[in-house]
């Protein structure tokens, strides 16, 4: 049990993303009731860029649905096409206007992580 202490710190230190369970966007925007109001950490690719929004879906390209996912967050402006990222914020209902008509949306409360696909 003493040698799991110092694993188990150093996972609770990695921050919110590692301890809990990661999530793809179309399973989240297909089930939000079970999301919405809570922090979420989900894989996905962005598919278009909104003004003050960009779109993440869980293919790098395709056509937008109302299940593509809006999200917000000063660190939306770098991210590049074609590349996956880890998202973490808070999935919200309200609030944004979104072209694809999702009345959800996420918040980032992290910076997006590029992941390798």
């Amino acid at each position: 049990m003493t040698r799991l202490l110092p694993v188990l710190a150093a996972l609770l230190l990695a921050g919110p993303a590692l301890a809990q369970p990661i999530h793809t966007v179309g399973n989240v925007t297909w089930h939000p009731a079970s999301y919405a109001g809570k922090t979420v950490a989900m894989k996905g690719y962005l598919l278009r860029r909104e003004t003050g929004y960009v779109i993440f879906s869980d293919e790098p390209r395709g056509k937008l649905s109302a299940h593509d996912l809006p999200v917000t967050g000063p660190d939306i402006a770098g991210l590049k096409a074609d590349q996956k990222y880890l998202l973490t914020g808070r999935f919200v209902k309200g609030g944004l206007a979104a072209m694809n008509h999702n009345p959800y949306h996420l918040v980032l409360t992290e910076a997006p992580k590029p992941l390798s696909h």
